[in-house]
């Protein structure tokens, strides 16, 4: 063989080594994080107090109407005449919140969407929490309308559940 071939055979091999590591790099999968998530409570200046994560909230009945669960969770120290607080589900906030001395009260209302982009269902949660000296007390109530709580039990496994209770500060 003469010595051009062995120099285009290692300019061949130099150039396919390259083509090598730039394909790995280009098809390397990484996962990143671009800028930071802005909840509700950092853009409004809110102190969160209480965080319950249900992951799903394990829903009972006894007539297949009406769902509840009743969950506990260790004390905590709650006041509710001299703060004002509000009630979030799934970063979502409460309406309809009633915040008395030892209880807070709200509905959440999602709504479920076909692929057409129709309402097929609504669900309309309803949280008491209630602080007591030994524990504090979630309770959960949803009424099946259309299949709300089929909805709600397929939603609550994609997103989860995480209830929070958080007072608004004074700036």
């Amino acid at each position: 063989m003469k010595w051009y071939w062995y120099l285009i055979c290692a300019v061949l091999i130099v150039v396919g080594i390259f083509s090598s590591i730039e394909l790995v790099e280009m098809f390397n999968v990484s996962s990143k994080e671009y800028g930071t998530a802005i909840t509700i409570e950092t853009k409004n200046n809110y102190d969160e107090i209480a965080k319950y994560d249900f992951g799903t909230i394990g829903l009972d009945s006894e007539d297949y109407i009406t769902f509840s669960n009743v969950t506990t969770f260790a004390p905590m120290e709650f006041d509710g005449e001299n703060k004002d607080y509000i009630l979030l589900f799934n970063d979502q906030p409460a309406v309809n919140t009633v915040v008395t001395n030892g209880k807070v009260v709200g509905d959440v209302n999602l709504v479920f969407y076909g692929l057409d982009g129709e309402v097929v269902s609504k669900a309309e949660l309803n949280f008491v929490i209630e602080f007591f000296a030994s524990q504090t007390k979630v309770t959960t109530t949803i009424t099946n309308n259309n299949d709300s709580v089929s909805y709600l039990e397929t939603y609550m496994g994609i997103n989860g559940a995480i209830l929070k209770v958080v007072e608004r500060s004074s700036l």
